[in-house]
């Protein structure tokens, strides 16, 4: 398989019980429910209060991804077939069955199909929109052959050879081929790494902004806000009017116009059918100064309603639902502070992420920025000793993209029911 950002969960192996993989298992769970709700369901203001849509293209389409994902990691493996020789007894002839990597492309033909029955069309519906290099591949293949492929009704049902059921097994094979062809290309390859290098600038650039500003405070308060327009608003999402909107927002609250003891920002633009263009903001104020993470962030989010408009802006304050982020990252945070530290990480992991982000289609803008570097010196707090207090958050903040820190072996199942954070994490 080629290397690739794209993570294919390993739900098969012995689960890590160590305490700092508990933990990092617990972060990761909860931060991969609140992409559920930011990337897949509107969340909406609406005359009787906030409300989330479901059953839409986005969230479908988001579902569909990982599947996507795992077909390509096991079609690249190796060159197993999709369909395999076998003798249909009631017939008395030879035919063909479905081996495990054809019955995972059927399934994939399967839910496309469902979807073109409803009327989504998706192939008119993303055509302006690119995906990560993978999934393109794995889309095109899947829309071209689906139709084909979906006639092989029962899986465990064998079709016969010499007869129209021969125009399923050639469908298969075709897509099979198709893919393994292309993303065997140098170009594809060379397309693939460039993606990747891409976020794995994202997430260098951001790991050191965000250790600068612990170098500078020692204590950081943390607010992540989702800035939105509505969907009677997404055309005008688009417009220069809407781009400048967010341009004089990062600078009033660069200004401190918006909220006090600002330090700096990390900000994410992603795009979808339903949900539109929309931001995932991360802010830091001066810890030592403020700790109100639940009001500033509301402020924040009116704020941002008040310069796109109250008939187009939308927010969504990521601290009233606190429990779900329980240690990540947010509110205030410490050098000392070993899980959310952690937390911060597989944050700045989602927000640098490539492969399951639906795209503008304009390589001349950028999806991932950050405010000003850090220029001078902290003189607040007590006097540093020999910068020990930095060595955690470079451990933990430190090396190349990943949801881990250096030199952690990653959790296998992703479970942590029973934790606390205590001396026993924060002595790591």
């Amino acid at each position: 398989m080629l290397t690739s950002s794209i993570n294919v969960p390993d739900s098969d192996c012995e689960e890590d019980r160590t305490y700092l993989g508990q933990t990092i298992a617990d972060i990761l769970r909860r931060e991969q429910a609140h992409e559920q709700v930011a990337d897949k369901i509107p969340y909406l203001q609406t005359p009787d209060g906030p409300e989330f849509r479901y059953d839409i293209d986005d969230q479908l389409m988001l579902d569909f991804m990982p599947s996507l994902i795992r077909l390509h990691a096991r079609l690249m493996a190796s060159d197993a077939p999709p369909v395999a020789a076998t003798f249909v007894r009631w017939a008395q002839r030879p035919g063909f069955k479905l081996t495990t990597l054809g019955r995972q492309v059927l399934s994939a033909c399967l839910f496309f199909g469902e979807r073109e029955d409803e009327g989504r069309n998706w192939q008119h519906a993303y055509a302006d929109h690119q995906f990560h290099p993978v999934i393109a591949v794995m889309f095109r293949a899947v829309a071209r052959w689906w139709s084909a492929i979906r006639e092989w009704t029962n899986p465990d049902h064998a079709m016969i050879d010499c007869t129209g059921d021969m125009k399923s097994v050639e469908a298969l094979q075709y897509l099979v081929d198709y893919v393994r062809r292309v993303c065997r290309t140098q170009a594809f390859k060379n397309v693939l790494h460039d993606h990747e290098r891409k976020a794995k600038d994202n997430f260098r650039s951001g790991r050191d902004y965000i250790t600068e500003q612990f170098e500078r405070h020692a204590r950081l308060l943390v607010l992540r806000v989702d800035l939105y327009f509505r969907p009677d608003a997404k055309g005008w999402a688009y417009c220069k009017v809407a781009d400048m909107a967010v341009i004089n927002y990062l600078r009033a609250l660069r200004l401190g116009r918006i909220v006090p003891g600002y330090l700096g920002f990390i900000i994410k633009r992603e795009n979808g059918i339903s949900r539109g263009l929309h931001y995932h903001l991360m802010v830091f104020l001066d810890g030592h100064l403020h700790r109100n993470a639940y009001h500033l962030t509301q402020r924040m989010g009116e704020a941002w309603v008040r310069r796109a408009g109250t008939d187009k802006g939308s927010f969504f304050n990521c601290y009233a639902r606190k429990d779900l982020f329980r240690y990540n990252g947010l509110g205030l945070v410490h050098v000392s502070d070993t899980a959310k530290l952690i937390g911060i990480r597989i944050a700045l992991w989602y927000m640098s992420k490539q492969d399951c982000v639906l795209m503008v289609d304009d390589s001349k803008v950028k999806n991932f920025w950050r405010g000003w570097k850090v220029k001078g010196h902290a003189n607040r707090g007590a006097p540093r000793k020999n910068g020990n207090d930095m060595a955690l958050v470079k451990r933990l903040l430190g090396g190349d993209r990943s949801k881990y820190p250096p030199s952690f072996e990653p959790p296998k199942n992703g479970r942590a029911d029973r934790m606390a954070v205590g001396p026993r994490i924060a002595a790591m």
